[in-house]
């Protein structure tokens, strides 16, 4: 018997083959894909990364901020505490900190302005790779007091006739001798308030009213308003830090300056010092540069810093003391604003002023309630600028805003001008 073997026919090895092409074909698909869903989840990692990367940057440059802007006000800048250490070929730093996510070194240069230099850096795991990226920021000063009169709160001019002006102790053409002159007034004598009322009553302000967002305004009919009203008045006000230094103690004395007597006669280089005393008058000699700590509630007598231009005393009083008081025909003369400034510290709730005290110098209490009472038909009142929780005037008072503290003023510390990625 014969047994036949069928053969292999064509179409079953053909069905075969393409059996396996189109597994091969999904195989390739599969790796493909798999590929393409690696590829893109690693494209999404850096970019998550590399967009962390830059707010590990941003982080630095707040630091190097936060170092420029220790609290107000800043006449001088310890650049080199907080671990920042002393500067080495024109740089501040390094610091270097470690965050969730990332980290990131960043250092800030010597110059008047400080550019900040900040890099952060991110790790990604899957790659073996880390991502940084830099950027630079320009920074700009901001002066203390950018009106000529501030509040955080309410301004209420309760008193008839508050005038409101400026001039520039440093331009002839808006002042005599560097002096308040009313026949070269100029108009920019601004009134701000963040969040309060500013009642300008019947009072008339030669410049804007600068409100915040908040802030309201009320003005009776006899009332003026020269520069119109605006409402970007975004101003912090950080409480005063007192400087870290060595407070000498006073003695008071008796000395007869001309045809006045002071308790507390100054001259000499100068240095910082410390009184505890409930009044007394001061005097600043030329050529001599006083830090005056108050312990106390201050009833103070007349101060006088002697003026006499490049040549001139200062005198920068820090008052700890619940209240500070100017009465009668007090005067609280500094020649000029620039000479003479007084911070109220956090504890400093209350600075009156009565009869017809005047002031020439610069006011920053933000914890403090100002109070004017009085004033006489002088335009000399008060010559400088202001800024403090609340204000009210009663009486006949004129202010006078030196625009020179604008520019060449106290300054509150540095803000971003400028901010590039390199």
């Amino acid at each position: 018997m014969k047994v036949q073997i069928p053969k292999r026919t064509q179409p079953q090895g053909t069905v075969l083959l393409v059996t396996l092409f189109i597994a091969f074909l999904f195989g390739s698909f599969l790796c493909y894909y798999l590929g393409l869903v690696q590829s893109h989840k690693s494209l999404i990692t850096r970019s998550q990364a590399w967009n962390a990367a830059m707010g590990m940057a941003e982080a630095g440059a707040e630091e190097a901020l936060a170092q420029l802007n220790p609290g107000a006000p800043q006449p001088f800048f310890n650049l080199s505490t907080n671990g920042w250490g002393p500067p080495v070929s024109g740089l501040y730093g390094p610091v270097a900190r470690s965050l969730t996510g990332g980290s990131y070194s960043t250092v800030y240069t010597t110059d008047p302005y400080p550019i900040i230099y900040s890099t952060g850096y991110v790790t990604i795991g899957v790659m073996s790779a880390t991502l940084a990226r830099t950027i630079r920021v320009c920074t700009t000063n901001v002066p203390l007091f950018n009106a000529g009169m501030g509040a955080i709160s309410n301004i209420n001019f309760a008193g008839n006739g508050v005038y409101v002006d400026s001039f520039n102790s440093m331009n002839p053409n808006l002042s005599t001798n560097g002096r308040y002159d009313p026949t070269k007034a100029s108009t920019n004598g601004d009134v701000g308030s963040v969040y309060g009322l500013v009642n300008v009553a019947n009072g008339n302000i030669n410049g804007k009213l600068l409100l915040g967002p908040v802030a309201t305004d009320s003005i009776s009919s006899n009332g003026q308003i020269t520069g119109g009203v605006y409402y970007d008045f975004n101003t912090e006000f950080e409480d005063v830090v007192l400087p870290e230094t060595t407070w000498l103690p006073v003695t008071p004395t008796s000395m007869v300056i001309g045809t006045n007597t002071f308790q507390y006669v100054f001259s000499g280089s100068g240095g910082d010092y410390v009184i505890g005393a409930l009044s007394g008058s001061i005097y600043v000699d030329t050529n001599t540069t006083v830090r005056l700590l108050i312990q106390k509630s201050f009833n103070t007598g007349n101060i006088e810093v002697a003026s006499n231009g490049a040549n001139s005393g200062h005198l920068t009083i820090y008052m700890n003391g619940p209240s500070f008081s100017v009465t009668g025909s007090t005067w609280v003369d500094g020649g000029n604003a620039m000479n003479l400034s007084y911070y109220g510290l956090p504890s400093n709730t209350q600075i009156n002023f009565s009869g017809n005290a005047s002031f020439t110098g610069t006011i920053y209490a933000p914890e403090a309630f100002y109070k004017l009472g009085g004033g006489g038909s002088g335009y000399y009142n008060f010559v400088g600028a202001v800024f403090a929780r609340q204000i009210m005037v009663n009486g006949h008072y004129s202010f006078h805003f030196d625009e020179n503290l604008l520019t060449a003023g106290p300054i509150k510390g540095f803000v971003a001008r400028s901010w590039s990625e390199l």
